[in-house]
């Protein structure tokens, strides 16, 4: 099981505990995240589900983005299908309008950052957790939805080293630059921080708050299909391939990569 799911009660009906136990370091295939957006529609159409938290049990790894085990058993054909995967999952937790909230308690690279800016709210454990979108340190250009959704939370001067340098943040940085909300000592502080929020959204009137929703996400949404077609067309530049698997061998031989 990729995901282990746990029914709360909330004071107006039932929330979700997602947790993520995919492998190891919580790494991404194209599977694993088709799986987790056949989640989020099953609960979004389920008038009893008030909304969602994202979390793991995993001590170290929130989510370690995409898995270089995968990619490179991956034909060069078919790597496009397992990256965009990344971009439709994100299209997915966009278009889920009711309450999604993410405990970063782990590492959160890659895809665990585009996973977490999605949400609604965002909380993160201090110490040695961290957060950053690392797509350009491994050769892959940031999709423009992606970065649509950090200019809607970030602070416009830090939109530079977050999308273009692939900053790495600690928990007080990345709630400094508006990238997490609160910031807890332990996890069992973060998941009462995600519960309480869930209960006070769960009050508010389910319709008001998904319209609301979609309304605050409506340029995000109305541009999703686009930025799947300008995501393959970056994909297919020269270099874009031959650079992520070479950052992914570099990943599984623990040395630094050399790009082209």
């Amino acid at each position: 099981m990729n995901y282990k799911r746990e029914v709360i009660d909330l004071p107006n009906g039932k929330g979700e505990i997602i947790r993520f136990q995919m492998n190891e370091q919580n790494s991404l295939t194209g599977q694993n995240m088709r799986d987790l957006g056949e989640i989020l529609k099953e609960i979004k159409d389920d008038p009893t589900k008030r909304g969602v938290i994202l979390g793991t049990d995993n001590p170290k790894f929130f989510c370690n983005g995409l898995d270089a085990e995968n990619l490179l058993s991956t034909p060069k054909d078919k790597l496009i299908e397992e990256v965009g995967g990344i971009v439709i999952l994100f299209g997915e937790l966009v278009k889920f309008d009711k309450p999604l909230i993410t405990e970063v308690t782990g590492y959160a690279m890659g895809g665990g950052a585009v996973i977490t800016v999605a949400s609604d709210f965002k909380f993160m454990l201090d110490g040695k957790c961290r957060i950053g979108f690392t797509e350009v340190n491994v050769g892959l250009p940031l999709p423009g939805s992606f970065i649509d959704r950090i200019k809607m939370c970030v602070e416009p001067r830090y939109w530079a080293e977050v999308c273009l340098e692939g900053t790495i943040y600690k928990a007080p940085e990345a709630k400094k630059i508006g990238l997490i909300d609160e910031i807890a000592s332990t996890p069992e502080e973060v998941r009462k921080l995600s519960v309480k929020k869930l209960e006070t959204l769960s009050k508010v009137p389910s319709s008001a708050y998904r319209a609301t929703k979609n309304t605050l996400n409506a340029s995000l949404l109305r541009n999703l299909e686009q930025y799947k077609i300008d995501t393959t067309k970056s994909f297919e530049q020269p270099g874009v391939v031959d650079n992520l698997l070479e950052a992914m061998t570099a990943l599984k031989e623990k040395r630094r990569p050399v790009f082209q």
